[in-house]
């Protein structure tokens, strides 16, 4: 599996934990973790993420979905 990091992470930070986010892989693991997966920018970046994972959609694309789902919990 060819993994496309990207050039810049996403940093999380909640109660007073941070999360690191390099890659769309690594996105799909937080994601399958959140608490509100009917959230519609979950439902976008999940769907972006595993387009990216499978090959159908370069690896920034999936960065800002998951950048939006990220800043929608707050």
């Amino acid at each position: 599996m060819l993994v496309n990091r990207w050039k810049q992470p996403i940093v999380i930070q909640e109660n007073g934990i941070r999360i690191t986010l390099t890659s769309a892989e690594e996105a799909i693991n937080w994601l399958s973790h959140e608490r509100d997966q009917k959230n519609d920018k979950w439902r976008h970046a999940w769907q972006t993420c595993r387009a990216v994972y499978e090959g159908r959609l370069p690896a920034d694309e999936a960065r800002s979905a998951v950048q939006l789902a990220a800043l929608s919990r707050h």
